[in-house]
């Protein structure tokens, strides 16, 4: 059996309606994220994925998301797979965002004069927490339960390359991985509250 690992982004939050910067600052699921995280759940046991292995951010969305997709409150929580610091612009209005660089597929490091994160150092530190996820665990299908820019900064980090133009991830977007001998691949990009799958 191949192991499979599935990290998704939380589902929708009272920042994401407020259109607010929400790094390692957090702030609850809606009603909407709620739903959106239980449709995402159901998705996964139509399709008789059942997980061995629950890991999440430490942050309340994301733990909150892990806890409702699985039907479990058994959830790991790792420092290693949160959200991007965004420094000073924490908590404020998206729009004060500097803007990235003509382009850029990303924030890139123009956040770290700001106290934030570059995002390839983001996306290391998402990869290594997979990493030893991998090797200190036995379970064969795995839930990880993330976040937008953390997600996009192991993009960049470690599958650029083999990513499709035009995806990107919005609430409860999930990417299936397989781990091909030592090697973990990226096999889809899954909206599961539309159903639209995209394979790699």
């Amino acid at each position: 059996m191949t192991r499979k690992l599935y990290m998704m982004r939380h589902g929708e939050t009272l920042f994401n309606t407020q259109k607010r910067v929400q790094g390692w600052s957090d702030s609850p699921l809606t009603e909407l994220g709620i739903a959106q995280a239980e449709a995402a759940g159901r998705y996964f046991r139509e399709r008789g994925i059942v997980f061995e292995a629950v890991y999440s951010s430490t942050q309340e969305r994301a733990v909150d998301t892990a806890k409702l997709v699985a039907q479990t409150d058994q959830v790991c929580q790792l420092k290693g797979i949160k959200e991007m610091n965004f420094g000073s612009f924490e908590a404020q209005p998206e729009h004060l965002l500097p803007k990235s660089h003509p382009g850029a597929k990303s924030f890139e490091d123009l956040l770290v004069p700001y106290g934030g994160e570059d995002l390839r150092e983001v996306g290391k530190r998402v990869k290594a927490s997979m990493d030893d996820v991998l090797a200190n665990t036995s379970a064969q299908t795995i839930l990880m339960v993330s976040h937008g820019a953390a997600m996009w900064g192991l993009v960049q980090y470690a599958i650029e390359e083999a990513f499709p133009m035009g995806i990107y991830f919005s609430n409860c977007s999930i990417c299936e991985f397989a781990l091909e001998g030592a090697r973990l691949v990226l096999k889809a990009v899954i909206n599961p509250l539309t159903g639209d799958v995209v394979t790699i």
